[in-house]
């Protein structure tokens, strides 16, 4: 399975509302995603934002900490870590994970921060190894407020 990935341009002080909507929307589609923070706090941050950003929308979701016990049963995971669990198509990259991970989902999203020039660097290196595995890849400029493509 190669992997499609998602490059969506957003500013340093959107990308977790942006991250929402992205969520928002795969879940609309029916779609079960992973979106993966880099600590414990960042995660919780998003769980309470995804109770909020929206009124007009529901998401059922869960922060998951460490795997095992019992699968989770809601179509989106937070995780503080990148850890895979079966089950899921999509991966939302909220912090940085490596091309290895990505490339365990159907589906990848990964933001490139404009405003910050070495993030920027990391996405654009980021893209030149996801070209060199011959993955599918999509790049969503920045614009503020539009309707996000379906995936």
């Amino acid at each position: 399975m190669a992997t499609k990935l998602i490059f969506v341009e957003t500013r340093s002080a959107e990308k977790r509302a942006t991250l929402c909507r992205w969520v928002e929307q795969f879940h609309e589609e029916g779609k079960h995603l992973l979106v993966v923070t880099d600590s414990t706090l960042a995660a919780q941050h998003l769980d309470q934002m995804l109770w909020s950003f929206s009124q007009s929308s529901f998401i059922p979701h869960r922060v998951v900490t460490r795997p095992g016990g019992q699968p989770p049963n809601e179509p989106v995971i937070i995780l503080p870590d990148p850890m895979f669990l079966p089950g899921f198509d999509v991966v939302i990259a909220d912090a940085h994970v490596g091309i290895e991970f990505l490339g365990q989902f159907a589906i990848a999203v990964h933001f490139v921060i404009t405003d910050d020039p070495d993030q920027r660097q990391e996405s654009r290196l980021l893209w030149q190894a996801a070209r060199d595995h011959g993955w599918s890849l999509q790049h969503i400029q920045y614009s503020s407020g539009s309707k996000l493509p379906s995936s």
